[in-house]
């Protein structure tokens, strides 16, 4: 059971890079289109600060308490529905885990990268998922965090 805890959260930190790296990229090309100069060590550093600040930093503000890291807080709450779905599901359909539990994965990007918009009054808060191929590459990451989990899990267990 710690090992099944542990891997879900491995993939929640993975699936939270995997986003904020697309995020990153997004934005240096970006700002490349613009002329801006985009060396390898910009490139690096930015990957690194992002993947702190957005998957790492509680988030502060002008509440009194901290409140935990968004993007890995929504992450975490599309999979603990998507994936008890896929299980569920693989007691009826013959597929192996981690292809199930990629899907879940999938699903739950592609609802929180279309949902974000109507909860944050039509602004996608994710520059990566802009345009319908960022959005495409966001469910990609989501795929590849439930692919991870997936993969986890022996074959015995359920």
């Amino acid at each position: 059971m710690i090992k099944k805890i542990l891997f879900f959260l491995l993939s929640i930190l993975l699936t939270s890079f995997l986003v904020g790296a697309q995020t990153t990229i997004v934005n240096l090309m970006w700002l490349s289109s613009v002329e801006m100069p985009v060396t390898l060590m910009i490139f690096i550093s930015s990957l690194f600060q992002d993947f702190f600040m957005l998957s790492l930093s509680p988030v502060v503000g002008m509440l009194p308490i901290s409140i935990p890291p968004l993007l890995p807080t929504l992450i975490l709450l599309g999979f603990l529905i998507s994936f008890p779905v896929a299980w569920l599901a693989l007691k009826w359909v013959k597929i192996e885990k981690k292809y199930a539990y990629g899907i879940a994965g999938a699903v739950a990007l592609f609802f929180i990268v279309y949902l974000m918009p109507v909860v944050f009054f039509g602004v996608d808060m994710l520059a990566g998922a802009r345009t319908p191929l960022g959005k495409v590459s966001l469910i990609i990451c989501g795929y590849l965090g439930g692919h991870f989990m997936g993969s986890k899990l022996n074959k015995t267990e359920l």
